[in-house]
This record gives structure tokens, C-alpha cells and sequence, in this order.
């Protein structure tokens, strides 16, 4: 069952639309649709340690079942109102409801697959297969969205909405699929102060290691970057006229060609190395933000933008978060991989408000920037060493 919670949580209908929702349903501005993003972004931040301590505290099914009633009743809600006030209320829900569910939920997978075989590669498969039934519920979901929105069987701004009303059923399912689970014991709970503790030592243990930083920042300053495009990808399609039924296979498609890229992993480094790899992944970005300034109507500069871009963003991540592993201590591992996802949500957060500015200036302008920043932090903070740790160290 946790196989269907996974599946169920991921059949996101609105994901190749929703650009579109922002834009056209609810009027929004490009500041203010990056606006309502930093909101959520800024909320999951806030909400990262209070909601871990839950799982903590009083389960893994508990925390994923109320995660799924307040991001699906969110994104329900989502699709029927027009309300600017109730939409930023929206965010502030939804982003409680996605920090109950990440983490618990892999936490969930891990712990029952050692209680049941009492080794790492059951438990390294079950984390796979959970995975994989994610990948499958949005590579269905986000044709079928963009299908269905360009399908005139309702109006088009209608449409926009129920997808999103989709999106939120789908997910209320899967959190009382998850009530069926079974949930095997785990580590003792955390205090809340400790907690606090925890999360304040990571954030900071980050900071005191020199090569760790550089690492953490190359890492959440051009993961920001990448992930942009995630963004930016609906809006070259509609200024190029292209159908919003496209949307959902683009989208599939660049996600399928991420993890064809993450299979070649060990090929690329062999020929090229990790570091050049790194630094490959982050220079071909900017280049290609820079080549949609030049040629922003010309369609195979767009294709290979949007393609290119999302698809380093998928392959550099592992490779980084590897590096990062290698510099850290055992017993501080956790914590620390935990500070720099903090520091990327900062990070984002503030890109996102002056993204959405920059849109409502110039999309062309946008992205010069996006690949200048991009190509300057690439060399600045590029890999050069690659030191292993005295893993006695605290």
C-alpha cells in the first residue's frame, strides 16, 4: 500500500499547466505567481522541524495521513476559489501538508523494509520501487492534464481549475491508502528542543567546514538557477504559441531524459571525471539561458533550453549531494545534508520574487541573467579538490 500512497500522491494533473492556472485563471502577474511560490517556499522552511517532530512523535502513517488531507484538500480548494487572500492561506496550508509527507514518508519505506529483512538491499530496492511508482504517477498525470485542458470537453479556464480539483482527490486517496500500512518500530523520538538543536547543527556545521560550503552552495545557488526552468518552460511555450496539450509530453519528456542521464552517471564521470562533470552540468545551463535571450522564438533553441537545462539540473544532484557525504562525519550527516536543503529553500526563496519582476520586465532579459549568474557562479564556485574527511571529527 505504500507502493499506491506513492502513485497516488504523484498523479499531479496540473503539472504541465500550471503557469497557465497563475497566468490565465487567477490574472496573476509574474511577480505575483513567483510571489505566491515564495510564500510556500519561505512556509516550508518555517515548517520543516515542527512537522519532522510529528512524524517523530506520533508516527510515520499519522504525519503522511494528515500531510495528504491538507495538500489534497489544498489543492481542491485551489481549483474552486478566485480569492487572492484565500489563495495565500492556500499556501501556507500547503506547504504544512508537503512538509508532513517529505521525509516521513521515505522514512516509512526504509524503516519497514530493515524490520522485515534486516538488510540494506531490501531496503535500498524498496526505496527504488518507491520511487518508481512516483516517476509513474507523474508521467501519467501530466500528459493527461495538459490533454484535458486543451480538450474543450469544459472551458478552457474551467478546465485549469479541475485539475487541480484532480490533483487534490488523488491525494486525499492516497492518504487513507497509507492508513493500511504497516508501520514498524523506529528510532526514539527527538524533544522539540533537541530537534531544534539538530536542525541549528547541521545548518551551521555547513558553514564551519571551508569546502563544505563550496560545495553546498555550488550546490543550492545552481540548483536554484536550474530549477527556474521548471518554471520558465510553460511560459516560452505559450509566447510560442505552442498547444498546452504539448505541455504534459514536454514535460514527461525532459523527466525521462533526467533519469536516462542519472543511468549514464558512471559513464560520464569515467570519461570525464566528477569534477569536470560538475562543471559541465552547471556551464551548459548558463550557456543555453544565454542562447534563449539570442534566439527566444527560434524552437530548437527552446527545445534544447528546456530540455538541456532540466535535464543537468536532475544529473548534477547526486553527484553533489555524493561529494557533500564524503566530507561529513557519520554522525553528522544527517543534519548537515538537512542545512543545505535549507540553505537552497533560503536561496530560492529569494530568487523567486525578483524571477517574477524581471518576467513582468523583460522574459528575454530574464534569462540573460538567469545564464550570466548562472556561467559567473560556475566558475567561481567550481569544483576544484576533492578532499576526503577525518571522519572522527565531530
Amino acid at each position: 500500500m505504500i507502493y499506491l500512497f506513492s502513485f497516488l500522491k504523484s498523479l499531479q494533473f496540473f503539472g504541465a499547466v500550471a503557469v497557465p492556472f497563475y497566468l490565465q485563471r487567477m490574472k496573476f502577474s509574474y511577480t505575483q505567481m513567483f510571489l505566491m511560490e515564495t510564500i510556500f517556499s519561505v512556509c516550508l522552511f518555517l515548517f520543516e522541524i515542527p512537522t519532522g517532530v510529528v512524524a517523530d512523535r506520533r508516527g510515520r502513517k499519522t504525519s503522511l495521513f494528515l500531510g495528504a488531507l491538507l495538500l489534497g484538500g489544498s489543492f481542491t480548494v485551489l481549483g474552486i476559489i478566485y480569492s487572492v487572500p484565500v489563495f495565500i492561506l492556500i499556501q501556507v496550508v500547503s506547504a504544512c501538508g508537503f512538509s508532513l509527507i517529505s521525509g516521513a514518508d521515505k522514512a516509512l519505506v526504509y524503516e519497514n523494509a530493515k524490520f522485515r529483512s534486516k538488510n540494506d538491499e531490501e531496503a535500498i530496492v524498496a526505496a527504488s520501487r518507491y520511487d518508481a511508482f512516483s516517476t509513474a504517477g507523474m508521467f501519467i498525470a501530466f500528459p493527461a492534464g495538459s490533454l484535458f485542458v486543451s480538450s474543450k470537453i469544459v472551458p478552457y479556464i474551467d478546465a485549469l481549475g479541475l485539475v487541480f480539483i484532480a490533483t487534490g482527490i488523488c491525494i486525499i486517496c492516497a492518504g487513507f491508502a497509507v492508513l493500511f500500512v504497516s508501520e514498524g518500530p523506529r528510532s526514539a523520538p527527538q524533544a522539540g528542543e533537541k530537534a531544534l538543536h539538530h536542525a541549528y547543527e547541521g545548518f551551521t556545521y555547513v558553514f564551519r567546514n571551508k569546502l563544505l560550503l563550496r560545495f553546498s552552495l555550488n550546490y543550492a545557488v545552481l540548483s536554484a538557477l536550474t530549477f527556474l526552468m521548471f518554471w520558465f518552460y510553460q511560459s516560452l511555450l505559450l509566447d510560442n504559441k505552442v498547444p498546452v496539450a504539448w505541455n504534459g509530453f514536454i514535460s514527461a519528456g525532459f523527466n525521462a531524459g533526467g533519469m536516462i542521464l542519472l543511468l549514464a552517471t558512471g559513464f560520464v564521470n569515467k570519461k570525464v571525471g566528477t569534477k569536470n562533470a560538475l562543471f559541465l552540468s552547471s556551464l551548459i545551463p548558463g550557456i543555453l539561458y544565454v542562447l534563449l535571450f539570442l534566439f527566444p522564438h527560434f524552437m530548437p533553441v527552446v527545445f534544447a533550453a528546456v530540455f538541456g537545462i532540466t535535464m543537468m539540473r536532475s544529473f548534477r544532484a547526486p553527484l553533489l549531494t555524493t561529494l557533500m557525504n564524503t566530507q561529513t562525519a557519520n554522525e553528522n550527516r544527517a543534519t548537515v545534508l538537512s542545512g543545505v536543503s535549507m540553505v537552497e529553500r533560503i536561496i530560492i526563496s529569494l530568487f523567486y520574487p525578483l524571477a517574477g519582476i524581471l518576467m513582468d520586465f523583460s522574459a528575454r532579459w530574464t534569462y540573460l541573467i538567469a545564464g550570466t549568474t548562472t556561467l559567473v557562479v560556475s566558475f567561481i564556485l567550481r569544483v576544484e579538490r576533492i578532499k576526503q574527511p577525518d571522519c572522527r571529527e565531530a
